[in-house]
């Protein structure tokens, strides 16, 4: 989208080099969030990413924020859910794959 705008490449002296080292860094922000799982196991909640992909309700940490803060903003910003009072420190899903590091808390909904 960005190779797409005149104004923005004009900037921008080596713009493919600026999107790679862009990319690199947003993969060293961690994000937080939540797996919701129905008590009988039987359904999970997902979001359809804007990539089509569909993914557990999360997003990156702001500054200021704690892991647990950042899983309530995100799930709300998402989904419109409060969890302040679901999650728990000790129940979490963590994923670290190369630089990208994702934990996710796990709530059982009825």
């Amino acid at each position: 989208m960005v190779m797409a705008i005149p104004s923005v490449c004009n900037e921008i002296e080596n713009l493919p080099a600026f999107l790679r080292e862009w990319r690199k860094y947003k993969l060293t922000i961690p994000t937080y969030g939540a797996i919701f799982i129905s008590q009988d196991n039987s359904h999970v909640l997902m979001v359809k990413r804007y990539s089509g992909n569909w993914s557990f309700p999360r997003g990156k940490m702001e500054s200021g924020e704690n892991p647990e803060e950042c899983a309530v903003r995100e799930v709300f910003e998402e989904e419109g859910l409060d969890i302040s009072d679901l999650i728990k420190s000790d129940g979490y899903s963590e994923n670290k794959r190369e630089e990208k590091h994702s934990t996710l808390g796990i709530i059982n909904v009825a």
